[in-house]
């Protein structure tokens, strides 16, 4: 899988509802970003309109939750988007989320397909996760399999994630014959060695 510059900048937790919440900046960021999360209101702004990717996260975190300025999902959308738009996994994973809910945006399910299959291709097991349960609601169960599969070895790995994937993997199984299953897991690895 690829690596992101900025893989660790991130943490991410999730619900019973069908996506991923949403990404929020963690303790074990780069010291590139750290700097972001300490930065006045001001000065991050600045950051993100210089077109600085971790500054566009930390700015749409701060547009997401009403800290420093008032809230706007709006807001937060366009400056996630703008650092998804440079390769950044974890605004990938939170545009993805924004346009699956329509948060912010209008709600696009081929859209927040794509930015979740973004994240997905830079190892984030979380956007995996997503793909699996959009697969599941529309009950193409090989592709499910094969998504949450990837959720359990996908490079920047959630232990969370995991195992909820290997529940779902279980569940999914008891449905599927064992040539439907092999077939997931053949589509799960060519996806890795198409990254």
């Amino acid at each position: 899988m690829k690596k992101l510059l900025l893989s660790t900048l991130v943490f991410g937790l999730f619900s019973i509802q069908s996506h991923a919440e949403y990404v929020s900046p963690s303790t074990s960021i780069s010291s590139q970003a750290a700097q972001y999360s300490t930065m006045d209101i001001d000065n991050l702004i600045k950051a993100a309109k210089a077109g600085q990717p971790a500054a566009q996260f930390y700015l749409g975190t701060k547009y997401q939750t009403g800290k420093d300025v008032k809230q706007d999902d709006r807001q937060a959308f366009a400056w996630f988007k703008a650092a998804a738009d440079q390769g950044l996994s974890p605004a990938q994973l939170n545009v993805g989320r924004m346009y699956a809910d329509g948060v912010g945006v209008a709600k696009s399910e081929t859209l927040a397909r794509q930015y979740f299959e973004k994240a997905a291709s830079h190892g984030d097991n979380r956007a995996s996760f997503n793909l699996a349960m959009m697969e599941e609601q529309k009950k193409n169960y090989i592709g499910a399999y094969q998504w949450y599969e990837l959720s359990t070895r996908d490079g920047m790995l959630d232990n969370k994630v995991i195992a909820m994937s290997e529940g779902k993997k279980t569940a999914l199984a008891a449905n599927l014959t064992q040539d439907q299953i092999r077939l997931a897991r053949d589509r799960a690895d060519k996806w890795i060695q198409a990254q």
